[in-house]
């Protein structure tokens, strides 16, 4: 029962109460549960009460904040409650998010004691930590539960019936949160299935990458390190490495830098604990490394890699085509329904591009054309492999990022001049902070520039992650799904979201009077990840068509 639960927080509010008339009554409400089945807000008449008078409940639930009334949306209704100052309700909301990310992660519950993620920063007063958790544990069990049907059904919606900008702007605004397809979106924005190649061969396409990653894992990794049922103990693991600059480090100082970043990886994750998922992001940063000398290996690069490696396992499909029920095997389909003037069959679609926007009724032999393609796509044998491919792509993009010298697409704009010095970093964080913000927000540039901060000091991790430590790992694919969707070739987009960032915060950041402050407040910047991608979209949006208009001044 609720009320025998170990209490996270307890205190007065104010709830609506609905009926003839909506009134607010005051109740005593306490955060309860061990873990996302039973995570509850109980509410008590009296401190003295065994028994609540009610519960909320929080597997499936998101939470919005409005000074000091605080909004709890679960599937049934919306509840509201309120707190003495909006300060207390922050706390609530903060405490909430945070339970319900951790238990997202199987991560341990915070207690009332535990620091608030919105503590005061320097003067500038409080932050909040997020206001909304679309994306709850609940949501992606329920991603990893479905069958083969539905899977199928949202293929068919998104890569047939639907065009590639319409998904484009949709993923922007957040629409793949409840995708189970998004790696496979990935995969096409990123590279890894040419856009004009027809879905027929996404198989053989999927199978070479296989293959090759196969053969360089063979050659890269130790023998030692293949298996999944050795311990991770090789004595270049174990044994303590001198630094080296990365140019001068061997095999060995480069696999041992390696695995002691995995440890770290994502550690409050129960899931990066698993000994065969730390030797698949080993497995793939070695073989990275070693294919790729000029970069090698530094980090962050783990990080980004842990951000594709846990959306592979959540929208694996583990059932083989083969173990699919009869009531998934599409011979329900009632064909006598079917608009024959329009019809799509597996021949059909195989010979079909993605995102064809063809408004057609699939037949039996269609739908399982896609199943059999699913299956493979989404094989969890092969989670690693296709870890690997999708990381080299962002890598891709990535490069100057974690070494300078290396070459990359210009990331200021289509009609600005290429930059092919060591300095692209830099120069990348001074157009971020004296172009971008000085025209969105000259104020804020000049209160930043004052404090004569190098704008890397702030920037080189936003940039370096794709803001992958600064939102919970649900948001940050809602992010990536932006910065992929909208800047495929270049990762332009996350410019614009460094700028929003400090946009977003001018409040708090301009409050600030010593440097002390100011570098505590940036470092911890976060807040509304989708408030966050609407602002940069508009700033892109505006962007391109200042772009646009010097190109034809200049002509």
């Amino acid at each position: 029962m609720a009320a025998n639960l170990p209490r996270l927080r307890a205190g007065r509010l104010l709830l609506e109460v609905q009926g003839m008339q909506r009134k607010w009554e005051s109740y005593i409400v306490a955060l309860v549960g061990t873990d996302i089945t039973n995570l509850t807000l109980c509410y008590y008449k009296d401190a003295a009460d065994k028994l609540p008078t009610g519960m909320i409940h929080l597997h499936s639930a998101s939470v919005d904040l409005m000074e000091e009334v605080f909004c709890v949306i679960t599937l049934e209704q919306t509840w509201y409650l309120c707190a003495d100052t909006p300060h207390d309700a922050e706390e609530w909301v903060d405490l909430i998010c945070t339970t319900l990310e951790a238990a997202a992660m199987d991560a341990p519950f915070p207690s009332h004691a535990d620091p608030p993620a919105s503590s005061n920063i320097g003067d500038g007063g409080s932050r909040r930590r997020r206001l909304s958790s679309h994306i709850t544990t609940s949501t992606v069990q329920e991603i990893q539960s479905r069958d083969m049907s539905t899977r199928v059904d949202e293929f068919l919606e998104m890569y047939v019936r639907s065009d590639e900008a319409d998904i484009r702007s949709q993923a922007a605004r957040g629409a793949l949160s409840w995708s189970c397809l998004r790696n496979i979106t990935w995969r096409l924005w990123l590279g890894c299935l040419p856009m004009d190649a027809p879905l027929g061969e996404w198989v053989d396409i999927t199978t070479r990458h296989r293959r090759r990653y196969d053969q360089l894992r063979a050659k890269h990794v130790p023998r030692g390190l293949c298996g999944h049922d050795e311990v991770l103990s090789s004595s270049f693991l174990t044994n303590d490495l001198d630094d080296h600059p990365t140019e001068k480090r061997s095999e060995d100082e480069v696999a041992h830098m390696i695995w002691k970043d995995v440890r770290r990886t994502r550690c409050t994750m129960q899931f990066f604990q698993n000994d065969r998922i730390q030797r698949t992001l080993l497995h793939v940063l070695l073989v990275y490394a070693a294919e790729h000398p000029t970069i090698s290996y530094n980090q962050g690069m783990g990080e980004l890699l842990a951000v594709l490696v846990y959306l592979l396992h959540v929208e694996r499909w583990k059932v083989s085509i083969d173990d699919q029920s009869e009531e998934d095997s599409y011979v329900h389909v009632d064909m006598v329904d079917v608009d024959t003037t329009n019809v799509l069959d597996a021949t059909g679609l195989l010979q079909m591009r993605p995102f064809a926007a063809i408004k057609a009724t699939c037949t039996t032999n269609c739908k399982h054309a896609v199943a059999t393609l699913l299956a493979t796509l989404t094989d969890d044998r092969f989670l690693e492999h296709d870890a690997f491919a999708l990381f080299e792509q962002v890598m891709e993009r990535m490069a100057p990022m974690f070494c300078p010298h290396a070459t990359s697409c210009d990331r200021r704009g289509e009609f600005s001049p290429r930059r092919d010095d060591s300095s692209l970093l830099q120069a990348q964080c001074d157009h971020i902070h004296n172009v971008l913000l000085r025209r969105v927000d000259p104020v804020l540039a000049a209160h930043l520039h004052s404090f004569h901060i190098p704008p890397e000091v702030y920037l080189l991790r936003w940039l370096r992650l794709l803001l992958a430590r600064e939102f919970p790992m649900y948001q940050v694919w809602v992010i990536w799904d932006s910065i992929f969707g909208l800047s495929p070739t270049d990762f332009a987009f996350v410019d614009m979201l460094c700028v929003a960032m400090l946009h977003d915060s001018r409040m708090l950041l301009l409050a600030q009077d010593d440097t002390t402050g100011l570098l505590h407040a940036l470092k911890e910047l976060g807040g509304s990840h989708s408030k966050l991608v609407e602002s940069a979209r508009k700033m892109h949006t505006q962007h391109q068509l200042d772009a646009l208009y010097e190109h034809f001044q200049q002509r």
